[in-house]
């Protein structure tokens, strides 16, 4: 997969969220087509992706399909964002990949708390790799790391395989949010002969869905080409 992202990877300074964006389209483009390459990732108002497949240019927009408790589960994941950040400030000769759970797989906290918790999570994950004493708060239940080549902190949510199955008319309603996006694509300068939407679901949290194998998931869009991709599997399923 590396040769298919490479380029953007090194072309870009990505977010965190924008290099699990394109190592998901790099999986997704290996698995359906390996010649299919990955040419750009342009700002809105254009696809996330423009990709060059039988001598075409195709915008590709890219989505996650969260549940209604996604707010409770990415109120998390953005402050252990902010932490990763403050570690790697704060303990520059240390890399590492932190596993975080939290009481009952949530927390809640007031924006203005944040950067001060971000700042003391950072060091309760130094203090847990450097074997040094202290007591966790009550907000959260384990942290555990292991050593690697760049600083990573992941919530390890205890109920991550709660996630309900996807409905067709759950995944129906997140393709007609995403179609009046075709039109601001078509106003742009990138001269795209088709436009397709990957839908990524499976990531291994609660608030994913799960694949339905037993499920008709095929429906009309007014992209050209529409996919369902769980991520932990790689399973794909064309919809359209």
């Amino acid at each position: 997969m590396s040769g298919v992202i490479n380029s953007i990877l090194n072309d870009y300074d990505l977010e965190k969220k924008e290099v699990l964006e394109v190592c998901q389209i790099g999986k997704f483009v290996e698995i359906i087509d390996a010649e299919i390459q990955i040419i750009d990732k342009p700002k809105p108002p254009s696809p996330d992706f423009i990709i060059n497949y039988d001598g075409q240019k195709i915008g590709l927009e890219h989505t996650q399909i969260y549940s209604a408790d996604r707010s409770r589960y990415l109120k998390i994941k953005t402050l252990l964002g902010n932490a990763e950040q403050k570690f790697k400030k704060k303990y520059k000769d240390e890399n590492l990949i932190a596993s975080i759970s939290f009481k009952n797989d949530q927390f809640d906290y007031k924006q203005k708390d944040k950067p001060k918790l971000a700042e003391k999570i950072a060091d309760y994950v130094h203090w847990t790799k450097n074997r040094i004493e202290f007591k966790l708060p009550n907000f959260i239940t384990e942290i555990t790391t292991t050593k690697h080549d760049q600083v990573s902190f992941w919530f390890d949510e205890e109920n991550w395989n709660t996630a309900e199955y996807l409905s067709k008319e759950r995944l129906h309603a997140e393709i007609l949010k995403k179609e009046p996006k075709i039109q601001e694509y078509k106003n742009s300068d990138q001269n795209l002969s088709e436009y397709w939407l990957v839908l990524m679901i499976g990531s291994l949290s609660s608030v994913s869905y799960k694949l339905n194998e037993s499920e008709n998931y095929k429906m009309d869009s007014e992209f050209n080409r529409v996919y369902l991709m769980a991520d932990f599997d790689a399973s794909i399923i064309r919809i359209k």
